[in-house]
């Protein structure tokens, strides 16, 4: 019994005595190297979270529809803007100014381990903070914040001139049908949905652009008509 008490406290001794190391090697340390391997090792969490939102958004691309976003333009958009801002901003931006700059321009410049040592730790441990802030952005639900302009897909309000267009043939059925049909068979969002059959009438022959951006009224009726031709073009899959 006394064995393995002694034993399990030589075990708490002993983490406890590895938490002060890493605390004061790695968390309070203002050497210009440790805060420099800091950097990298953050950098590696960091750059496999920005891969696997890489992949969800490559096999999205590859079969859409899938398990990730389930058709959802706007979560897409979500986290694409978290994906490229975390690559750029928490991946390489730590790498090269903060890794490689604090192994180097210490010798540089001739200077000691611990020149400018409260700036260079709290620079480090802001980031770590501002990379939890940030991977939020690519799960927020339902206050959605992107990079991309809302214009970039199709909003209802974006739209109300095209019912217009039809008000005064409200009691016209026939008309009315068609109406219904071109609302069935016109996709207006920005992400490519599953399965989308292409019907070869609904384009022309050169290649795949949807009909509808050949109709001037269309165009000129929109009053965002660029990113609506775009999302048309996005429409032909391929």
């Amino acid at each position: 019994y006394f064995y393995y008490l002694d034993r399990i406290k030589k075990l708490f001794t002993y983490l406890n005595d590895l938490r002060k190391h890493v605390l004061k090697k790695y968390v309070y340390t203002i050497n210009h190297k440790r805060i420099a391997i800091n950097y990298l090792y953050f950098s590696m969490v960091t750059g496999l979270s920005g891969a696997a939102l890489a992949t969800m958004i490559r096999l999205e691309l590859a079969h859409p529809g899938s398990p990730f976003f389930k058709g959802d333009s706007l979560r897409y958009l979500q986290v694409v803007t978290a994906h490229g801002l975390i690559m750029v901003f928490f991946v390489v931006v730590p790498i090269l100014f903060g890794g490689f700059a604090n192994f180097l321009i210490p010798y540089h410049v001739g200077s000691k381990d611990v020149a400018y040592p409260r700036l260079n730790s709290i620079g480090f441990w802001i980031q770590p903070c501002g990379y939890i802030l940030l991977a939020k952005i690519g799960f927020l639900r339902p206050q959605f914040w992107r990079y991309y302009d809302k214009t970039s897909f199709s909003f209802p309000f974006l739209e109300k001139m095209k019912y217009n267009q039809y008000k005064e043939y409200k009691n016209d059925y026939l008309f009315y049908l068609d109406f219904l049909k071109k609302e069935i068979t016109d996709d207006h969002s920005f992400f490519w949905k599953a399965r989308k059959v292409i019907k070869l009438p609904q384009y022309s022959v050169f290649s795949f652009v949807p009909l509808k951006l050949m109709m001037w009224k269309t165009m000129i009726n929109y009053p965002e008509s660029f990113w609506y031709a775009a999302s048309r073009v996005v429409q032909s899959r391929r």
